[in-house]
């Protein structure tokens, strides 16, 4: 039977063993340097004069002192009842950094940072950066940017993907100037495409709708067809010197009116056929 357990190298107590307490004691300590394990740095390199009880570092590389500089880089060294002892660390170890507030594991042949560890979260039910996420607003970021790249092993596409549960729901994105309203486009309530402005937050205009169904463009009163443009609504100019820009079209019941250059209308009547 061995003396020691395989792991955190604490000692077992023996059949008959006299003095049990100090066995026990010294499994104590042990634990003590390395449940939930806390050193002040990583980077002192000279071993310190006059260290307190419990204090602990991790060993840079090339350590000085009588008693460091006879270990590698990547030790756990803790000073304990006037000496120190050193901990080889293994894979899965875990370290607290005082002086660098970080969490490093140990992967077995060097430390790293607990962060660089992650690469899949899964299942999560909220997530916020920066900032506190909500059972609404189930992912939160505020920075002053957000970037979505490629994958550099993938075909080099980037499809940024909203989906509503049905035709009567709305996957849009709205932007907003101090938490109000201003902008919003996508599928707003139903299934065409659609841009609206507001002014006010609450109030809102639709500029622009294309139809998921022939892809018919209308802007707020004027539709752009395949074969034919409409204006929605009838315009009267006051005078053939009325303003207006070149290019200008509008109608009423009597005459098309063209602007053909600035403040200068033409016009020509309109006859049934």
């Amino acid at each position: 039977m061995q003396d020691r357990t395989p792991r955190l190298d604490l000692p077992w107590l023996m059949p008959a063993q006299a003095q049990k307490h100090v066995t026990v004691n010294e499994a104590l300590a042990r634990l003590d340097m390395l449940v939930q394990a806390s050193v002040l740095s990583r980077s002192l390199a000279d071993q310190p004069p006059a260290p307190a009880e419990g204090e602990g570092y991790l060993l840079p590389d090339a350590p000085q002192g009588e008693v460091w500089s006879s270990h590698s880089e990547g030790v756990l060294m803790v000073f304990h009842e006037g000496v120190w002892t050193a901990v080889q660390p293994w894979a899965g170890l875990a370290v607290y950094v005082a002086d660098e507030a970080v969490n490093l594991v140990h992967d077995g042949a060097q430390w790293t940072a607990l962060s660089d560890q992650i690469r899949t979260l899964g299942e999560l039910e909220a997530l916020g950066v920066g900032t506190q996420a909500d059972a609404v607003n189930r992912v939160a970021i505020k920075s002053t940017g957000v970037l979505m790249s490629a994958d550099d092993a993938g075909p080099g596409d980037m499809r940024l993907t909203l989906n509503k549960s049905d035709a009567s729901r709305t996957a849009s994105l709205v932007f907003q100037s101090n938490w109000s309203g201003r902008a919003e486009f996508g599928l707003a309530g139903e299934e065409a495409f659609s841009i609206k402005v507001s002014e006010d937050g609450s109030s809102w205009l639709e500029a622009l709708k294309v139809s998921h169904a022939d892809g018919v463009v209308r802007l707020s009163g004027l539709a752009v067809l395949s074969d034919r443009l409409s204006l929605s609504a009838s315009h009267t100019p006051a005078s053939a010197t009325a303003p207006g820009e070149a290019g200008a079209l509008c109608w009423d019941a009597a005459y098309l009116y063209v602007c053909v250059a600035a403040n200068q209308w033409r016009r020509v009547a309109l006859a049934a056929w």
